[in-house]
């Protein structure tokens, strides 16, 4: 006999995963990152990441979901200090290229000693403009996707503010100038938080990139002293908003999971890198209980140089590995970015949805 509830909106399908249940299928979801896939799929490339045309292509791709962000302030632009290089409003130096679309590398920081902390006064999350991305999602033919915002951790805050050089210095030489930052940082992103809650996103992506392909960036005895309460604090508030946090966390994390499921409200994982070793079995063994899990299709290798068949065998894996149960969400293990070819992107979410569905029929 089959118990599983009957056909679920594109909200419902995500937000049930979110939650750790079984939805009706395997919900698909990624960052659309790709100029190329917009103009292939829905004929003109964006120029700026866009509402329309986010909601448009995830659509086409029959998404679950749809990131929009939480953004900058009406009438703002950038210092230029040449064509391709620019300040934004942090004061962080960015370089664009045509692979960097739509985020570019930071290359220069305001914050290199205490005395410019000192000097540094952060942008007002207040100012108009800020949630234009999300208020424009509810006047537009959505098919009820999940609208996912997104706000700055901690880390990823002082990342930006200081090179990853300097924070390695503070850790040792000045720690409360890393925790002050820190502190201003849960300041912004709590206010982002509430503001686009109440502009109505069903979920919000907490962005911080903790490791890299080998290991965690902070010891973790640093990583519990300095950085974890500050998470915690963060995670805290926006589950007190009622809306679910989704962490985005690059690298190695392997060593940091038991705090994350033990001290803090997150509630899903994404995007399990498979070239930093997240290994999809074990965190599903091991966490599968705690929180929903999101991607591991890779995108440094099989996607991008893999053949269609590589794609779709690796897709069917994660779903028969992650999806027993419940609280899986189909992804690639970042995003959908430059160098992926179509083929591979459109395997993916066509096995995705036919496996996805079988892994919940029987």
């Amino acid at each position: 006999m089959n118990d599983l509830p009957p056909s679920m909106t594109r909200r419902e399908r995500f937000m049930t995963a979110v939650r750790r249940g079984q939805p009706d299928r395997v919900p698909l979801f990624d960052f659309l990152f790709q100029e190329p896939l917009y103009e292939a799929l829905i004929g003109h490339r964006p120029g700026e990441y866009n509402t329309p045309d986010a909601v448009a292509c995830a659509l086409t791709l029959d998404m679950d979901g749809v990131w929009l962000p939480f953004g900058g302030f009406n009438g703002f632009q950038p210092p230029r200090l040449d064509e391709n290089t620019y300040i934004d409003e942090w004061g962080t130096t960015y370089q664009h290229n045509e692979a960097s679309w739509p985020i570019d590398a930071p290359v220069d920081y305001p914050i290199k000693s205490r005395a410019d902390w000192q000097r540094y006064r952060p942008p007002d999350p207040t100012l108009p403009g800020r949630t234009d991305a999300l208020e424009l999602f509810h006047t537009l033919a959505h098919d009820d996707l999940a609208l996912t915002g997104g706000i700055t951790g901690p880390f990823t805050t002082a990342w930006l503010l200081m090179g990853y050089e300097q924070i390695g210095y503070a850790l040792y030489d000045d720690p409360a100038l890393l925790t002050e930052i820190f502190a201003m940082s849960n300041a912004y992103n709590k206010e982002a938080a509430r503001l686009s809650v109440a502009a109505g996103v069903d979920a919000l992506w907490l962005s911080d990139d903790l490791g890299d392909s080998r290991r965690g960036f902070m010891k973790l005895s640093h990583f519990r002293q300095y950085y974890l309460p500050y998470l915690v604090d963060l995670v805290e508030y926006v589950d007190g908003l009622g809306v679910p946090v989704l962490l985005h966390c690059c690298g190695h994390l392997t060593d940091y999971l038991p705090d994350l499921a033990a001290e803090t409200k997150i509630s899903a994982l994404h995007p399990l890198q498979r070239t930093a070793g997240m290994d999809l079995p074990w965190v599903k063994e091991h966490y599968g209980d705690r929180f929903c899990l999101i991607g591991n299709i890779d995108s440094s290798r099989t996607l991008p140089y893999g053949t269609p068949d590589d794609v779709a065998a690796e897709v069917r894996a994660a779903i028969d590995a992650a999806a027993p149960g419940g609280g899986y969400i189909l992804a690639s293990d970042h995003s959908l970015h430059d160098g992926i070819p179509l083929d591979n992107i459109l395997t993916m979410f066509r096995v995705g949805r036919e496996h996805g569905a079988a892994a919940y029929a029987g």
